[in-house]
């Protein structure tokens, strides 16, 4: 009866860690994802904050020059082909990634212990 009990308790721990690597995967995946498009939509704003007054940014189609309506077809196509580029290397990551066996380490904080003079 003992040993059933035991291979329970095995089968609980094994299961429960397979569930954690699950988990840690999953987590990272996420936080991978976040990265990628904070980094992708980061960067496109910045260029249009700084670039925007060439294809009249903020200003609605009616409004451009001949200029600005030339050179915004240019940064949509642009900016399509950076989100596409920055899509497909996140996809990429995430199938290298299910290759992976993975285990969050979580936040560890390590304590040294201390010699104290009192014996």
């Amino acid at each position: 009866m003992d040993e059933i009990k035991g291979e329970n308790c095995i089968k609980r721990t094994k299961k429960a860690e397979e569930e954690y690597k699950n988990y840690s995967k999953m987590r990272l995946t996420n936080v991978i994802k976040k990265k990628f498009d904070s980094t992708i939509i980061g960067s496109l704003k910045y260029i249009e904050d700084s670039f925007g007054e060439i294809w009249g940014y903020g200003l609605e189609p009616s409004q451009l020059t001949e200029d600005q309506k030339y050179y915004r077809g240019v940064w949509e196509e642009l900016r399509k082909n950076l989100l596409d580029h920055g899509h497909s290397n996140k996809r990429a990551v995430n199938n290298e990634l299910s290759q992976y066996t993975i285990s969050w380490n979580r936040y560890v904080m390590n304590f040294k212990m201390k010699e104290t003079g009192n014996g």
